[in-house]
């Protein structure tokens, strides 16, 4: 708080660089209380690190599962695209689009698109035999024009669509659209009410057939009502694009049409890069505990009486045993051997993934980070001749567990999970509230500590004011007094 009243203008005393001193003096008495603030903070924030990098660890390893092992790849196709999820199997289809799923359309055509058409109340029910319920539509008398009709129905987000075509001045158009294609979307139309609403539909006409998607798979023909196909082959999605073409070869068979192989093949490029990511990951968790744990011991003066302090540099969890053993079991977890994965896959070195320190191997390592590193063809090797055992290396064979189990036993100490243990109930969550709660309270401390100097700053200015005055008083007698015996002696 800055002096307001030109302290020392009346005594010429430095009262304000006075004020300044004792600021900084009291303001020490902070410090102890903004280091243990600076710790809690820093601590929180190592423990967020960590967090994150062993979530990235999880979702990783749960790629792995989900999309790693079971990818396979598909052939690019013209007449239709097919996609394959993991329950996908390698295997080869002939395919042939003999024809596309449409959906029913009906016109109803008035002279207006905005006249009514009709003087009474009417009632629509359009009925399809893919839909639970029918649509259905109350028109008061002024709501039977073509634009209030598709105003009504597609208000109803149902599964009709309704738009209003001009053709010309004297010919509009309601389209009524199925939103479902295949004959289960064909529509059947319903009007009661005004006798000219139920005249004009009477004399709709269908704009498009409702058709099913035809489709010959390994020349067995098959009908579905929708041109996106889920159910035909294990594990792939059609989506039909166009008919296929004449097949002109074969006279004799004028109706033939040309069809297109679908090749399904394991992908395991997929699950390298999961790999990589894995180890990328796992590196990065090191990194990120080993800056959090670092730790240099203070140089110590033997001829000094000084209070020895910590090295600056040190991690904000460097004492911390959680984190320590957290590192530990996951080492162990990467390093270990799993002899139930297969005759010659039973760890990572077996993948041509070592362990390295300060980039070397073997006896010349030093150090103590231990990150993975990759022999690519050691990996494409196993990946190509031994699929399963490196699958059976990762998720498990059986009953019997793999890397992936056993890290994820240490996920869920750490990081808790909904059905074992709750996320606040976690180490690294319950530390986070030990620590949030201690930085709340050391936050307090500082705040009213702050508050305390702020009233002693106060009462010392209020002291030095006073101070100022009683001099500045003084000096003004002193000058009074000098004057007068100056003029009683120029009288004398």
């Amino acid at each position: 708080m800055a002096a307001t009243n030109f302290l020392g203008v009346g005594s010429g005393l430095p009262f304000d660089e006075w004020l300044t001193n004792e600021r900084k003096a009291m303001s020490q008495r902070l410090n102890p209380y903004l280091q243990k603030q600076s710790t809690y903070k820093g601590q929180i924030s190592a423990w967020g690190s960590i967090s994150s990098s062993l979530s990235t660890l999880k979702d990783n390893l749960g790629k792995l599962e989900d999309e790693g092992f079971n990818g396979v790849s598909v052939s690019d196709n013209k007449t239709f695209k097919a996609t394959a999820s993991s329950e996908a199997m390698p295997n080869s289809y002939s395919i042939a689009v003999k024809q596309l799923a449409k959906a029913h359309q009906v016109g109803v055509t008035q002279e207006s698109r905005t006249k009514p058409i009709g003087s009474d109340k009417a009632h629509v029910k359009i009925s399809m035999e893919g839909s639970a319920k029918p649509l259905e539509v109350e028109l008061e008398a002024d709501e039977t024009s073509l634009d209030q009709i598709a105003k009504k129905i597609n208000a109803q987000n149902g599964d009709v669509i309704a738009e209003v075509i001009t053709n010309s001045d004297k010919e509009h158009q309601l389209v009524l659209t199925s939103r479902k294609t295949g004959t289960t979307g064909e529509m059947t139309i319903d009007v009661t009410g005004d006798p000219k609403v139920i005249g004009a539909f009477a004399s709709s006409k269908t704009v498009t057939d409702a058709e099913d998607a035809i489709i010959i798979v390994n020349n067995k023909e098959t009908t579905r009502s929708s041109n996106t196909i889920k159910d035909l082959i294990t594990g792939v999605t059609l989506e039909l694009r166009e008919v296929s073409e004449k097949d002109t070869s074969d006279p004799s068979d004028p109706d033939k049409l040309k069809t297109e192989s679908l090749t399904i093949t394991e992908d395991t490029s997929k699950v390298k890069t999961l790999i990589e990511e894995f180890v990328k990951n796992y590196n990065s968790y090191l990194s990120t505990a080993a800056s959090a744990t670092k730790y240099t011991a203070p140089e110590r003066d033997n001829n000094s009486d000084a209070l020895v302090q910590p090295d600056p540099t040190n991690g904000a969890l460097f004492s911390d045993g959680s984190l320590r053993r957290l590192t530990s079991q996951l080492k162990s977890t990467i390093s270990g051997n799993y002899p139930d994965a297969g005759e010659l896959i039973q760890s990572l070195g077996s993948l041509g993934i070592t362990v390295k320190f300060d980039g070397k191997t073997g006896d010349e390592r030093t150090g103590t980070l231990g990150t993975l590193s990759i022999d690519n063809k050691k990996l494409d090797a196993a990946l190509k001749d031994n699929p399963k055992e490196v699958e059976a290396l990762f998720l498990g064979k059986g009953e019997k567990p793999g890397i992936k189990e056993r890290m994820e036993g240490i996920f869920d100490t750490y990081l808790g999970d909904e059905d074992a243990i709750k996320k606040e109930d976690g180490v690294i969550e319950t530390a986070l509230k030990s620590l949030r709660e201690q930085d709340s309270r050391i936050g307090k401390q500082i705040t009213a500590m702050e508050r305390r100097i702020e009233e002693a700053m106060l009462r010392s200015e209020k002291e030095y004011q006073r101070l100022d005055k009683i001099m500045s008083d003084m000096s003004s007698m002193s000058n009074r007094l000098q004057q007068s015996l100056l003029e009683l002696s120029q009288s004398m």
